[in-house]
């Protein structure tokens, strides 16, 4: 039950976002980053509102190339997680920061194939790169509750039925 729940919630987010005014404003923002990252590594680029363009190639940046949907993946995985509310803020702000960062390099390294190898633009964006956001997100997760929340899963947990006048197991 709590996770159709979890289900239900992170769907009524993501098509909320996908159909709010917020989604220009980050899809914008993430466009704006590209250019800025692009011309950090050499190439000439700029950013109109969503459209990250260059002198022989453009992109529009839509929803679905933000960091919205792995994020609510995550978030969700956090949220869910049993553990304190301090250690999920934490979380929460370390997914935010990575999962943006990656998503920037991944529309960078997009627009780059786009402009230089554009027979294998398709399957670097529908394929590899969706497909790592996601491995990411879960990734992430993982780390955190390694990190964060008290080693609980890769490292066994305490034995509570050891002791005096008890047999180890």
């Amino acid at each position: 039950a709590i996770v159709g729940g979890s289900l239900v919630l992170a769907l009524g987010v993501y098509f909320g976002f996908v159909v709010s005014s917020l989604v220009d404003a980050v899809a914008g923002w993430t466009a704006s980053w590209s250019s800025a990252v692009l011309n950090a590594l050499g190439a000439s680029t700029s950013a109109d509102g969503t459209i990250l363009w260059s002198d022989s190639f453009a992109v529009n940046v839509v929803a679905e190339c933000t960091a919205v949907g792995p994020l609510i993946v995550f978030m969700g995985a956090v949220i869910a997680y049993p553990s304190a509310w301090g250690d999920k803020a934490i979380g929460l702000l370390m997914g935010l920061v990575v999962l943006s960062a990656v998503n920037l390099a991944r529309i960078a390294s997009l627009f780059w194939i786009g402009s230089n190898y554009p027979q294998h633009l398709d399957v670097a964006h529908l394929l590899v790169w969706q497909t790592a956001m996601i491995v990411l997100a879960i990734l992430v997760w993982l780390v955190w509750v390694e990190v964060t929340a008290g080693n609980l899963l890769f490292h066994r947990r305490p034995r509570l039925d050891v002791g005096p006048g008890r047999e180890s197991r």
